[in-house]
């Protein structure tokens, strides 16, 4: 049972290294194109109805992030969503585990009908607003970690969810253990044992080096990640707000405009009428 828990954890790591290094495809868009947020739903009913802009997009073998702009909570944000990917499904068994594409079998005439779903399965994309008008980084969005799925988090942004910090305190308890059963095995010169307990200290001693380098890792990532969208931001703000501007003013005058027009043929009519 130990040692299926201990080749858990190493797949776990092996994956979280993967994801950290997988090879990045990274879009700066220019605001003037008006990109859509691939994935995002609008709702379009909305009365002042302002399309989503999308200013900066990372792509990955596992996930896709995007930073948008929403014109009418005058607020970026980012959307982050699942990818069929090489750690979520492969081309046989593997897809069967995965929950993102559902399949259904229907029976027909003693004939077995199968057919495929693409219907995206729930906590599979990660939206994320700024908590506070600042720029980006893990404080602003920390009051929306505890709501995010964390699953979902932790496969499109690996570098948020940390939990090296828990895992070390945990190896740190085992390490005392197994610096107290060396010390009986030299005083009970039990040589089985202690060759026992050396091997798995250094076992112990591999595992809190990789748990460290991971945490590492994920801080520098996490840095270089909000320091790259607030870039792409600041870069195309000064015109997206002007054309917003500008949007509003003229959606204002069209409104006063087709409000006398109306009066005025109501005003018509009336006379008409008389």
């Amino acid at each position: 049972m130990r040692q299926q828990e201990r080749e858990r954890e190493k797949d776990k790591t092996r994956e979280s290294f993967a994801r950290l290094s997988a090879p990045q495809h990274i879009v700066t868009t220019r605001f003037e194109e008006h990109r859509r947020i691939e994935g995002y739903e609008q709702d379009r009913a909305v009365p002042d109805f302002y399309g989503c802009d999308r200013l900066w997009k990372l792509d990955t073998i596992y996930g896709r992030i995007q930073m948008g702009y929403h014109p009418g909570r005058r607020q970026s944000f980012l959307f982050a969503n699942l990818k069929t990917s090489i750690f979520g499904t492969a081309a046989s068994s593997d897809q069967r585990r995965f929950t993102e594409r559902r399949q259904m079998r229907e029976v027909k005439s003693g004939t077995q009908n199968v057919a495929f779903s693409a219907r995206r399965r729930a906590n599979s994309a990660v939206l994320l607003y700024k908590a506070e008008n600042k720029p980006w980084s893990e404080e602003s969005i920390r009051p929306y970690l505890r709501r995010a799925n964390l699953e979902a988090l932790g496969r499109t942004m690996p570098f948020l969810v940390r939990g090296e910090r828990g895992e070390l305190a945990k190896t740190r308890d085992e390490r005392k253990k197994l610096e107290q059963d060396v010390r009986e095995a030299l005083a009970a010169r039990d040589e089985k044992k202690l060759a026992e307990a050396r091997l798995a200290q250094r076992e112990l001693s591999r595992r809190q080096d990789e748990l460290a380098s991971l945490f590492t890792r994920k801080q520098a990532q996490s840095r270089l990640f909000f320091r790259k969208i607030n870039i792409a931001f600041d870069l195309q703000k000064a015109k997206m707000f002007e054309y917003y501007r500008a949007a509003r003013v003229l959606r204002a005058q069209r409104a006063v405009q087709a409000s006398v027009t109306e009066e005025t043929e109501n005003g018509g009519t009336q006379r008409t009428d008389n």
